[in-house]
This record gives structure tokens, C-alpha cells and sequence, in this order.
């Protein structure tokens, strides 16, 4: 059947069954958290014959009941009671549907029993339905969150498929700790009918989407999964984190959500094969999340490096090296820059070491011959952004002025060291539209993770590592190549 997910993401009007007015249920804070976003509570219906309101709202006995048909029913109700909400749902013509309830194939022979007549009955009645056994849906774009933990997202255009509702609930709330823009989530669940490749194929279809995640465990049907993703890769970045890399990681997938998790080596070719981006960690899928979406693509291997000391600098090539990439020659206008700016024992080379200087206009002038230079695909900066603070504290330290400072002389002084690292900021983002090369920041120090959020404004990348940064930037390159193959072959 044709997979319109539409509903799913985008309803008009939807239905709660097993709504509850007691706290500890999901049918309670379910309807909490889709209230709380701010989804328009006139077009929300309460079902549970036992209550006359639940949290304010007027409750209907059954889904015959309801005013208006439902785009969307979430059903929150025991598992064994499921079937027949979803034969109701068929005969009145409700086509959406997301299953929270668990106790299906994740506890055994019996609860697989029940799931496949879900799937029986849903695939009869031309029923899309998400789960069983989810942590429900998200679309940051209409206020839509029905899901069972509270967040807030910052609207962005990035689609995120998860077959684990923790670990798909656990990164939304640290993308919202980092201001990473989202607009829809799903989670697949135990994918009795709908699977993660199809939401992968909606999202690839979707305007609204620009870049995919998904947390895989495993996969029913690797051929198709296969074909979807590689249609999608040359137009759109598919970014994977598959757990059940080990043998005990691939037994707890399957009593955790019922998944075949399979050979790693096999999902790895695969992925590969079809420009899909593998990632090792639930924070590198994050990192990278923020970089598909804030630079431009690297066009090359080559990295050109500036670092406020010589052994950060060290450590950056390492990292360039180890990640594939190559250090890039410096031309004749970068020497130049350099030579005019630094003082005449300075690296002369790449990278290029700033010996410890914290003017701001020497910073921007190197960093600006780099991104210039033809010799250059990509730029790193270390330290830059914790210069200001690093030299400025020790200066009011050392002549004991910080004991001396009124509070709002101290706020006076940490806002000018942030004007001073946003104009810096605002010039890489210039720098980056200008010539489609990404610059990303390093800071080691000084730099918590809320003022790097501030700073970083949805617009920039800022790593606490070379080594991040170097992986980052290499695992753009392998996508590039692919989608520059593709466009060649294709």
C-alpha cells in the first residue's frame, strides 16, 4: 500500500484511547506533553469510558463517539484490548494510527502472537500503523509531541527514525541541550507494520527534511532498506547509529524490541554501498547532525589548520591524518598573511601555529587567507574563541583586579569577550557562504557546554577536540564522494 505518512506527522485532529487522569500512566502524561507542546487542545479527543475529563478536556466513551474522525488515533491502552481498537478503527476509516502499548513480540511467543494479528488486521483495513511498543511521534514545525517525555525542540529540518523510544527520547533532549534544530520523530518500535526504512523513505520525500537520522537495531528487510536509502543519499545525508556491534548487543536488541540484529560487518558494507553515514556513538550522531546542517560540504581532503599553540596543532595533524584527510599546502597569499601578522619565528607551515597571539584581527586576517586559498577545501580553528577568556582572566588575576570588580563590571568584561568571539563567529559564517568551505572551531577550555550552545546560535560547529573535528569533517567527505559518484554514474 502506498506509505502517505502525512496523518501521522501533520493531523488535523487526533485521539488519545486510554487517556488517564492518573499521573504514572502513559494515557496521563501523553496527553500532558501533546498539551504542553502546544498542539491546539480543541482539535485533541480523550477516550476512556471511565472518565468524563481528563486533564480539561471533555472525554468520549469510544472512537464512535468523537465529534469529528480522527487523522490520528494514539492508542495507550493494554495490549490484549489493542486488536479490537484497531478494528474500530478500520470500520470507521482511520487509516493513521501509533500503538504505544507494549507487551507485544519484545516478551515472547504469545505477545508475537498478538502483534502479527495486529498486522493482519491493519494491513485489511489499509491501516498505517507506527509500533507496537513506541514512544510515539514528533513534528517540532506543528507543535506536535506526542510522546512520553517532555521537550521543547528548536524547529529545524532534520527527521530522526528510532527503533528504541529511550534512546530516540534521550537524544531529542540532548539536541535540545545543544540548540540542534529538529522537525519530525518517529519511533518505529517493534515495526509490526510500518519500518524504519519506510519513514526513511518519507523523509526523503519530505520538503521539509533536509538530513536523516536513524537508530537502528536491526533490519527485517535489508534488501529494501537497501533501495530506499539508495535513492535517497545522492539528494539527501543518511546518518545511521546500528547498535548489536557485539553478540550480547545483538541478544539485548532482541528482548529489548524483538529486532534481528545480524553480522555488523554486513550492515557496514551495506551502508557504505548505498552512501549511508555510519556513526559510532549516540554524541557523533549529534556532531554530525550539527554539521550536515550548518556547513558546506568539504570539496577535498585538504585541511588547513590554525592553532593558538604548537601542541594543539600537533595534535590536529595527527587527527587529519588518522581520519584520512591530508594537510593542505599554504600558498604564497597565506604566507604572505602570515608573514605580516605573526612574529618572524612563526611555524611557517601548516598548521599554523599563532604563538600564543590574542588579537582578534590577526585571528580573522589568517583564518580568511585560509578559507581563500585554492589549496585549501577545509579550515580547523583551535583556541581562538577561548583566547579573549583565557588571556583576559589571567591579566585581572595577576594584578588582582577580579577581587577588585563590581558585579556588573564583571558582566561588563564577559560580554565584551563574547562580542569579540561573535564577531568572530559572524565572520566564519560570511566566510563559509562566500566560499562553500567549512571552518570548524576547536576549544578545549573555558567553554561550557551552555555557552557553547549560545555561541554556536544554530549557525556554527564548535568541537571540544581535533580529533571530533577531524572525523567530522572526513565523514563529509565520504558523503560528497558518494553523491559525486552517483550524480556521475547515474
Amino acid at each position: 500500500m502506498s506509505k502517505d505518512l502525512d496523518k501521522i506527522f501533520k493531523p488535523k485532529h487526533l485521539a488519545l484511547v486510554g487517556a488517564s487522569n492518573v499521573p504514572a500512566k502513559w494515557g496521563s502524561f501523553l496527553l500532558v506533553n501533546i498539551l504542553a507542546g502546544g498542539f491546539p487542545s480543541e482539535r485533541v479527543f480523550p477516550v476512556n469510558p471511565k472518565e468524563e475529563k481528563v486533564h480539561g478536556l471533555p472525554c468520549y466513551p469510544d472512537l464512535r463517539s468523537l465529534p469529528v474522525k480522527p487523522d490520528l488515533v494514539i492508542i495507550a491502552t493494554p495490549a490484549a484490548t489493542v486488536p479490537g481498537i484497531l478494528e474500530t478503527c478500520g470500520e470507521l476509516g482511520i487509516r493513521h494510527v501509533v500503538v504505544i502499548s507494549s507487551n507485544f513480540s519484545e516478551v515472547g511467543e504469545e505477545g508475537a502472537r498478538l502483534e502479527r494479528e495486529l498486522a493482519n488486521i491493519a494491513l485489511r483495513n489499509g491501516i498505517h500503523l507506527v509500533g507496537p511498543n513506541t514512544m510515539g511521534v514528533v513534528n517540532a514545525q506543528v507543535n506536535l509531541y506526542a510522546v512520553g517525555a517532555p521537550m521543547q525542540l528548536r524547529p529545524g529540518r532534520i527527521s530522526f527514525v528510532s527503533q528504541s523510544g529511550n534512546v530516540g527520547a534521550n537524544m531529542l533532549g540532548w539536541a535540545m541541550n545543544q540548540g540542534i534544530g529538529f522537525g519530525k520523530f518517529v519511533g518505529s518500535g517493534n515495526e509490526a507494520v510500518l519500518h524504519s526504512e519506510d519513514f526513511i523513505e518519507y523523509f526523503g520525500e519530505d520538503p521539509e527534511t533536509d538530513l536523516i537520522l536513524a537508530y537502528l537495531e536491526g533490519l527485517d528487510d535489508g534488501r529494501r532498506f537497501l533501495e530506499v536509502v539508495n535513492r535517497i543519499t545522492p539528494r539527501k545525508p543518511l546518518v545511521v547509529l546500528k547498535s548489536g556491534r557485539t553478540e550480547e548487543g545483538s541478544r539485548a536488541a532482541m528482548s529489548h524490541t524483538g529486532s534481528l540484529a545480524g553480522a555488523d560487518e554486513i550492515y557496514s558494507a551495506a551502508f557504505t554501498q548505498v552512501g549511508a553515514v555510519r556513526v559510532d556513538t549516540s554524541q557523533e550522531m549529534l556532531d554530525l547532525a550539527k554539521a550536515f546542517t550548518r556547513l558546506p560540504l568539504p570539496r577535498g581532503e585538504r585541511v588547513g589548520i590554525m592553532t593558538l599553540g604548537g601542541g594543539w596543532g600537533v595534535l590536529a595533524t595527527d587527527a587529519v591524518a588518522q581520519s584520512g584527510l591530508k594537510l593542505a599546502r599554504l600558498d604564497e597569499e597565506v604566507m604572505r598573511v602570515c608573514d605580516e601578522h605573526l612574529p618572524p619565528f612563526w611555524s611557517r607551515g601548516n598548521p599554523v601555529d599563532l604563538v600564543g597571539n590574542i588579537y582578534i584581527e590577526t585571528h580573522l586576517a589568517i583564518m580568511e587567507a585560509l578559507v581563500r586559498s585554492p589549496e585549501v577545501d577545509a579550515v580547523v580553528v583551535l583556541g581562538s574563541l577561548g583566547t579573549g577568556t583565557m588571556i583576559g582572566l589571567n591579566i585581572l588575576v595577576s594584578q588582582n583586579l577580579i577581587f577588585q570588580m563590581s558585579e556588573d563590571s564583571m558582566k561588563a568584561f564577559f560580554a565584551d569577550l563574547r562580542g569579540r568571539n561573535e564577531k568572530f563567529l559572524q565572520k566564519a559564517v560570511e566566510l563559509m557562504r562566500e566560499h562553500d568551505k567549512p571552518i570548524v572551531f576547536v576549544e578545549m577550555q573555558f567553554i561550557g557546554e551552555e555557552y557553547l550552545r549560545d555561541l554556536e546560535a544554530g549557525r556554527t560547529v564548535i568541537f571540544t577536540s581535533p580529533e571530533k573535528a577531524a572525523n567530522i569533517l572526513a565523514k563529509m567527505l565520504r558523503y560528497r564522494k558518494h553523491q559525486e559518484r552517483t550524480l556521475t554514474t547515474g
